[in-house]
């Protein structure tokens, strides 16, 4: 049945007395019932204000068309040159370009951590600029989020004390800021929670991800989806594999690949991750051709690497020797080759425990021999350093056991989450 106006609401609308409220409840969802045309600009526009984080549709749609402008002509350039036009010109300091570099920041995390913080640095700094132009609430709100993804960045990158500087930051903003919005909250706790995770600290990991699920969730939020994600990974960390593997397969029961494909991928990825550290090789390797055709239409080189990793111990947990040693040698070369000196220190001690098992102390030797390029990296801090030095003394002195180089691969990963 059609949900025609009213008399009296024709009324007034046509003497100009209806309220915000009242058009948008009443005349515009009848109008859009009649226009196909006009339906789809409206999703238009509520996709907008999705993609821009703010309330109001005039700063949805023409701050998020420019935005993309503004960073086209930023993207390219020297920091501190993209750093004097966000201070300099006004132009730039807007809502929609802070927003949109927030979510540069958040992509670029996964390849490149010094660009991410670059990115959210300079939504820092357009946030500073946005008093006198927007409700100073809602600037808070973005304050927050802004400070949030600085850490969060910094988290990528290892730099922990400035990272903790900025999430107090990013509380201190929120705890003045009278929006009452619970999703910005939700936000900082989720990237605070990954934080706290790379900490080591799992029990307050946990219960700050479960605070932003809950929140998400009462919201109708889709983001939901994310931190699920994220509560594998704390799980996983803490090596509850079997916690981590029944999220994941929660998850992938309720994702939809068409509406959320690179958060399908990386669910599948850490399945197949959890899997085979579970030693469950038999339900990993079958699950390979699935993850490998997503991450590949995702277009991430990074992740591939990654994920031809996974399937060498797979091969090698299922006794393919050979082939195993095949994977872990192409993927050291592409990690060693893009100055990743940790993840091919990491792979190295996958070829050490092959070696190992196998008695081939030549072999061994020459790995030690080729390792050269991970101790110049500067992605591998004094610690690990120290315990790679005596793996590398131990290879060429035939002292290499399969205990000793699986020790020095837990001993690694547990570095790389706890660096200072």
């Amino acid at each position: 049945m059609e949900n025609h106006l009213s008399l009296e609401t024709m009324a007034r609308l046509l003497a100009g007395d209806l309220s915000h409220d009242e058009l948008v409840t009443q005349v515009i969802p009848h109008f859009l019932d009649r226009c196909p045309e006009c339906r789809q600009r409206y999703g238009e526009v509520r996709d907008l204000q999705q993609e821009v984080g703010h309330w109001d549709e005039r700063v949805a749609v023409f701050e998020g068309r420019e935005a993309r402008e503004l960073f086209a002509a930023l993207k390219d350039l020297p920091f501190d040159e993209q750093l004097a036009l966000v201070l300099d010109d006004e132009g730039f300091q807007t809502w929609g370009l802070c927003q949109l570099l927030l979510r540069q920041s958040l992509e670029a995390g996964f390849e490149d951590a010094a660009k991410a913080i670059n990115y959210a640095e300079l939504a820092v700094k357009i946030s500073l600029h946005l008093e006198e132009t927007y409700d100073p609430h809602w600037v808070l709100d973005l304050r927050a989020r802004a400070q949030a993804h600085l850490g969060n960045a910094r988290r990528v990158l290892g730099e922990f004390r400035s990272a903790e500087k900025a999430f107090r930051e990013a509380e201190r903003f929120l705890s003045k800021s009278m929006t009452g919005n619970e999703i910005v909250r939700a936000e900082v706790l989720h990237l605070k929670a990954s934080f706290r995770s790379a900490q080591r600290l799992f029990p307050e990991a946990l219960a700050l991800v479960d605070q932003a699920l809950a929140i998400y969730r009462d919201h109708d939020d889709s983001h939901g989806s994310s931190v699920s994600l994220l509560k594998a990974k704390i799980l996983e960390d803490g090596e509850d594999l079997e916690g981590a593997i029944r999220i994941l397969k929660g998850l992938l029961g309720e994702l939809d690949p068409e509406r959320e494909p690179l958060l399908s991928a990386y669910a599948w990825h850490n399945l197949v991750l959890c899997l085979a550290a579970a030693g469950r090789y038999q339900e990993a390797e079958p699950l390979l051709p699935e993850v490998r055709e997503q991450l590949t239409a995702q277009g991430k080189a990074l992740n591939l690497v990654r994920l031809r990793w996974t399937e060498g111990r797979i091969a090698l947990g299922l006794g393919r020797t050979a082939a195993a040693e095949e994977m872990f040698r192409e993927v050291q070369r592409d990690f060693l080759g893009r100055g990743m000196g940790y993840d091919g220190a990491l792979v190295s001690l996958d070829l050490a425990i092959l070696y190992a098992r196998e008695h081939r102390t030549s072999e061994l030797k020459r790995l030690a021999a080729g390792m050269a390029p991970i101790f110049e990296s500067r992605d591998v801090h004094r610690e690990a350093l120290a315990a790679l030095l005596m793996f590398r003394n131990a290879c060429e002195e035939e002292r290499v056991t399969v205990e000793l180089a699986t020790e020095l691969a837990f001993q690694l990963r547990r570095y790389r989450q706890s660096l200072p």
